[in-house]
């Protein structure tokens, strides 16, 4: 009998082949044990040597043994009775046979269940990236990388394992035309049950890369898988058991791992050329992140503590400078910090990170954010927006800010479509839809504002963001009691903004209740002396009092060009025309008016107060200021657009100013009743703008004054008897 044919008498293939079914077996279950009990590399490691050591014993004992009826026997004292009786033939093909099933369902099952509660397996049953991908298929150009689960013995490590997939996240947002879910939405499905297809259709991404972390001391284990979602096939996955200070090694190859999985190309040494190398201080730098995560007054300060100590450990760390500057931005909305302390503190922290980072996106979004709130300069700020989204398309914060610039530039179309994008990449995102909303009701779409918010009620009833454009929406459509109750239950639900307690202050004046105004500006201001939403309700009710060296007081707070407006307005009030001319062309410079470039929707009040300035000055160029502002006034107006929103204004109203400085009565009448439709509400604008003194006994005028009025007294007596105080 040849070689061969003695090995498959004594059954040496079918044991060998056995063995290694089992073994493979034993590999899975041991893996998903050792994990989940959080056992070290070198115990899984070991284990599979024993069993590797124990393969050619298990092929000398199929040689010099046979299992039969009787017993284990030498194969030499087997006769052929034995030989034809035994039965192990049948066990070991029994064997083989049930290990092939279970290893082709662990295959299946393997590709299908991506969404499973269960660590990712490790690298054993890997299939390489080259393996994995069919070279005839297209790549994959979109991407949601999940919060990595924290897995440490304390569970106190959540700051930092989501640090490591939003540092990959925002890695991987840095490739060309290639689409990252943002951080809100993918981080959505945190602690959730919901299988890859869930989250792929719901994010709208073809691939999903979820993992863990497990820190304990200074070693930590990273595992990561790239899951594709049309199929639910691992395209990669693999386990890294590190020391800490290689963390920012980990991180590169798993980025490096999946631009080669998905055949993209991103140069990781260029992007990350920047990054700190000290991990004390990345650690300082996520915890800060974490706490500056949402817009409230005390977080935002912690965060900066926290980057503050991440730049002692390394003066160098761009992200940590940029961090301190979007702080500092939006503790001046959200925070009540004063825009004369925050926006040169945003400004020294984004410029020293640009200095080591010039393509820092976040950093170039706050001082964008600099540009058009402190210095008025909206075409400055556009080109930062522009060279922001440039470097990171899927930095979808940038589009939100962006957002206000457009609007104030006029440039409706784009507002609307930088709107979209952003909740396209952040779909789970409350926030972007209501952003979406507040736009949306500047064109007076209503219909369509009142559904996105509907829709965010009912998935997240009593969300501060939905009742605040709940708040607007009822505002512009008329409706000031409802939205006075809509903005007070969002200034309990957000503490330390102070922006809900201005705008009912705003609403106060409104309805021609002084003390009900005051006691709400007395609640604005308790969230930050002089902080920009209490200046705003306190101009509101300057001119409605007609308390002008309020105003200038106020004018002098503000300072900027908005400062400088706001003074123009009280001096020209006052009678001081040559200080009223000063102050208003400081504010056309400073919030860079340039005749030759034509004017910007930002520049139309300060242009047709300097206007009826030079008119009372009987200077000559004052039609051509009016002129100028024409077609900005006459576009506007025929987009339907009119909002009684902060910064937002009515076309049809400058456009009866316009009417009223050319001495045409009918024209200006004419426009001023186009604002019945917008329910405008500043009844004393008859009493208080001089452009339209000549017609103020007028018997039309003043019963158009007479119904806004009467619409007044109506909301007011809504409120009657209920809890509206602070």
């Amino acid at each position: 009998m040849t070689l061969f044919g003695e090995l498959r008498r004594r059954n040496v293939f079918r044991v060998g082949a056995a063995y290694v079914v089992v073994c493979w077996l034993l590999l899975q279950v041991a893996d998903v044990l050792l994990d989940n009990f959080g056992a070290p590399a070198w115990v899984f490691k070991s284990f599979t040597t024993l069993l590797a050591l124990g393969f050619p014993l298990a092929i000398f004992l199929s040689w010099a043994f046979e299992l039969t009826p009787e017993g284990m026997k030498r194969t030499a004292d087997v006769t052929a009775a034995d030989e034809a009786a035994s039965s192990s033939d049948r066990r070991v093909d029994r064997v083989i046979l049930v290990g092939a099933v279970m290893a082709v369902e662990r295959v299946w099952f393997a590709g299908r269940d991506g969404g499973s509660d269960g660590p990712p397996q490790a690298s054993t049953t890997q299939m390489t990236a080259e393996q994995a991908i069919d070279e005839s298929r297209a790549p994959a150009r979109s991407i949601a990388v999940l919060a990595f689960e924290d897995l440490s013995p304390d569970s106190d490590q959540a700051y930092f394992a989501e640090g490591i997939s939003e540092e990959l996240l925002n890695l991987l947002a840095r490739i060309d035309d290639f689409k990252v879910a943002a951080r809100t939405s993918s981080f959505n499905f945190k602690g959730r049950q919901a299988d890859i297809g869930e989250i792929g259709r719901a994010l709208n991404v073809e691939t999903v890369l979820e993992g863990s972390v497990r820190k304990a001391g200074d070693q930590v284990r990273v595992t990561a898988q790239l899951i594709e979602v049309g199929s639910g096939f691992h395209l990669w996955s693999q386990s890294y058991d590190r020391r800490l200070e290689n963390i920012f090694t980990v991180q590169d190859e798993i980025a490096t791992a999946i631009v080669q999985a998905l055949r993209l190309e991103l140069d990781i040494d260029a992007e990350t050329s920047t990054r700190t190398a000290n991990v004390v201080a990345y650690d300082h730098y996520l915890r800060g992140r974490q706490l500056a995560r949402e817009p409230s007054r005390a977080g935002l300060l912690r965060g900066i503590e926290q980057f503050e100590q991440a730049i002692a450990l390394d003066r160098d760390f761009a992200a940590a400078y940029g961090g301190i500057a979007e702080a500092w931005i939006w503790l001046e909305d959200y925070g009540g910090v004063q825009s004369a302390e925050a926006y040169p503190k945003a400004e020294r922290a984004a410029r020293r990170a640009l200095a080591l980072n010039p393509d820092s996106a976040e950093a170039l979004a706050a001082m964008a954010m600099v540009q058009d709130r402190y210095y008025r300069d909206k075409v400055g700020a556009q080109a930062l927006f522009e060279r922001t989204l440039r470097i990171n398309p899927n930095y979808v914060a940038a589009y939100n800010l962006y957002g206000d610039v457009l609007r104030d530039l006029g440039e409706l179309d784009r507002m609307i479509e930088v709107h979209r994008a952003a909740v396209e990449l952040d779909p789970l995102s409350v926030f972007m839809k209501t952003r979406l909303a507040s736009k949306l009701l500047i064109l007076r779409a209503h219909d369509e504002t009142s559904a996105i918010l509907s829709q965010v009620l009912a998935e997240s009833p009593g969300n501060d963001y939905a009742l605040e454009e709940l708040g607007n929406l009822a505002r512009d459509q008329g409706r000031l009691a409802d939205a006075i109750r809509q903005f007070r239950r969002v200034h309990f639900a957000r503490p330390g903004d102070p922006f809900s307690a201005a705008q009912i202050a705003r609403l106060g004046a409104n309805l021609d209740d002084r003390p009900f105004a005051e006691a709400w500006i007395a609640a604005a201001r308790a969230r930050g002396e002089n902080n920009r939403w209490e200046l705003y309700a306190r101009q509101e009710l300057a001119v409605w009092s007609a308390d002008w060296p309020g105003l200038d007081e106020i004018g002098r707070l503000r300072g900027g060009p908005a400062g400088a407006e706001i003074r123009g307005v009280a001096a020209s009030h006052l009678g001081a025309y040559p200080e009223a001319r000063r102050h208003l062309l400081e504010a056309l410079q400073l919030g860079g008016y340039d005749p030759a470039q034509g004017v910007r929707t930002s520049h139309v009040s300060s242009l047709l107060r300097l206007a009826w300035v030079e008119q009372q000055m009987e200077m000559p160029d004052w039609g051509q200021r009016v002129d100028s502002v024409l077609p900005v006034l006459q576009v506007l107006r025929d987009r339907g657009t009119g909002s009684n929103q902060v910064g937002v204004e009515f076309p049809a109203y400058d456009l009866a100013r316009v009417a009223a400085l050319r001495g045409d009565r009918d024209g200006a009448l004419n426009y001023l009743l186009e604002l019945e439709d917008f329910n405008f509400a500043a009844h004393w604008f008859l009493e208080r703008e001089p452009v339209f003194a000549p017609w103020r006994e007028d018997p039309e005028f003043v019963a158009l004054v007479s119904r806004i009025k009467e619409h007044v007294a109506a909301e007011r007596a809504k409120l009657a008897g209920q809890e509206i105080l602070p």
